[in-house]
Order: C-alpha cells, then sequence, then structure tokens
C-alpha cells in the first residue's frame, strides 16, 4: 500500500499563534515568562488594569451615591467653605448624613461682565439644576438675582409663607413687576427697563448696584408687584461672614423645589445669631 503524504495543518490563526507562545514559554523560568509577557502584552494590561480601576471605581460611586437632603448655592460668595457651612446645616436642620448629603455650593461665581467659559458653565449648571430640581435655595448677588427673577426662576413668596410669617421680612423683600414680565412674554420685542445694562450690569459702579438693588424694595412703584427674594444684608450670615463684601445678596426658592420646608429652614438657618459663622470661612 502506498503511504500517504501528511498534509500540512491549516493555519487557524490566532489560536495557531497563541499555541507558538506556549512552546516558545514552555521552557522558560518564572522570571523570563514574567520578562517575556510584559514586553509583548504590557499595553494590554495596563488597558485591562485602566477599565477595571474605571468600572470599580463608577460601581463604587453608584452604590455609595446618595440622595440630596439639601442641596443650595451661595453664588460669588467670598473665602467661604461650602463644606463647612454644609455640616453645621446639616446639624441644625437634623438632616441624617448617613442617609443624605447636605451639599452646599460656596465656590460658583457668575460674572455678566466677563462671561468666560466658566461662567457659561455656571448658567448651564444652574439651568440643569432647577430642570432637575435638585436646587433648594439661592444666595445670588442682587445683579444676579435680577436677571434670574425676571426670567421666573423664584417662588412667589406669598406661596412660601403665612402672612404673619412673611412680615418678619417685610422690610427686606425684592420685588419683580410683574406686569413687565407678562408684557415681555406676550412681546418678544418689549424691553424690559428692570434688566439693567443688557442684563448683565458691566457698566455700573457701587453706585448703580446700590439704586438698582434700592427700587426693588418698592412695590409702591409697580404695577404687578410680586415679592420672590429676601435681601439679607442684615442677617447674621453675612455680618458675621463678610463673604458678600459690597456686593447685595438676596435669597430665593427655586420654583422647582422639592424640599421646601428644609429650604424655609435654611434661611432660619442664616438669620440665626448663635451659628459661628466667622468660623466656616475657608482657610485658602
Amino acid at each position: 500500500m502506498e503511504k500517504q503524504e501528511k498534509k500540512p495543518r491549516e493555519y487557524r490563526g490566532v489560536q495557531d499563534e497563541i499555541h507558538e507562545q506556549h512552546l516558545k514559554m514552555k521552557d522558560m523560568t518564572l522570571k523570563e515568562k514574567l520578562k517575556y509577557f510584559w514586553y509583548y502584552y504590557k499595553f494590554h494590561t495596563l488597558a485591562v488594569i485602566l477599565v477595571a480601576f474605571f468600572i470599580i471605581t463608577l460601581g463604587h460611586d453608584i452604590l455609595s451615591a446618595k440622595d440630596y437632603g439639601f442641596y443650595g448655592m451661595m453664588l460669588n460668595s467670598a473665602f467661604l467653605s461650602g463644606e463647612k457651612m454644609g455640616d453645621a446645616f446639616a446639624e441644625y436642620a437634623d438632616i441624617d448624613t448617613d442617609q443624605y448629603d447636605c451639599f452646599i455650593d460656596a465656590q460658583s461665581t457668575l460674572s455678566y461682565t466677563s462671561m468666560n467659559e466658566y461662567d457659561m458653565a455656571t448658567t448651564q449648571r444652574l439651568i440643569a439644576l432647577v430642570q432637575t430640581g435638585d436646587l433648594d435655595a439661592v444666595v445670588f448677588d442682587s445683579i444676579v438675582f435680577n436677571n434670574y427673577a425676571n426670567n421666573e426662576v423664584f417662588l412667589d413668596l406669598r406661596t412660601v409663607f403665612t402672612e404673619e410669617e412673611l412680615a418678619r421680612y417685610r422690610d427686606n423683600l425684592y420685588y419683580v413687576d410683574y406686569a413687565q414680565i407678562e408684557a415681555a412674554n406676550a412681546d418678544s420685542n418689549y424691553v424690559n427697563e428692570d434688566l439693567v445694562s443688557g442684563e448683565d450690569g458691566s457698566t455700573m459702579d457701587q453706585e448703580d448696584i446700590l439704586e438698582e438693588a434700592e427700587k426693588h424694595r418698592h412695590p409702591e412703584a409697580m404695577e404687578k408687584p410680586v415679592p420672590v427674594g429676601i435681601y439679607i444684608d442684615d442677617s447674621a450670615f453675612v455680618k458675621k461672614s463678610g463673604s458678600y463684601g459690597q456686593l447685595i445678596p438676596v435669597f430665593g426658592f427655586p420654583t422647582t423645589t422639592t424640599r421646601l420646608d428644609i429650604s424655609k429652614k435654611y434661611l432660619d438657618f442664616l438669620y440665626d445669631d448663635s451659628i459661628p459663622f466667622e468660623d466656616m470661612l475657608s482657610e485658602y
């Protein structure tokens, strides 16, 4: 019988390459194997490690993430520690920080004068926080507050407080003329005289800022006055911390807040003279 020639084995791609690599490593010492592996597979190994690290970190963040018990923003404050404010308010309001986050953003700034990328990012974040209902209470300087108030971002305080409660802030109420807002909504060409210097206040000096803030204290000069904010320049927080300098801080409740009761406690907190706000400044 004629002997049949052995046919060469078909090349099976990666499987054959792996087989050849195993043959090469068969007689190597452990040190040589590790060196060989690292030489050929270090980038693959690093990629796997990085992906694993990302997945573990993301999983940890998701599993450890807590719902907000309160989310406040102290826009354009100076040298204020949001962490210290958050810890103090959590204790004041009995927020269980094992279950909920008490977060106060004291780092964000917004300038209509520069309107750089950082200012745009702050604006977009504010819009997102209002839309999601995460933002509970804010303190803005009067110029920024004016812009958002005229865009109907804040609650009518008559729907938040009883007449008796609101009377406490009678001399500090910040009003907008809703007749102007209605006119602007009805006619895109309508110029709202309450929006100064193209909504930005960029041409305003300190005297102009004071004058602009003052006119929002006088509902008698408005057709349809609506109280949407509270000047807190006489609060314990402002007096002790000094974190708003020459700016005029105004407190407001976003229309989408879902934690109104805790937000009202935050206003009480800012006025509580027993709180050591002077100790809540940043160390940097």
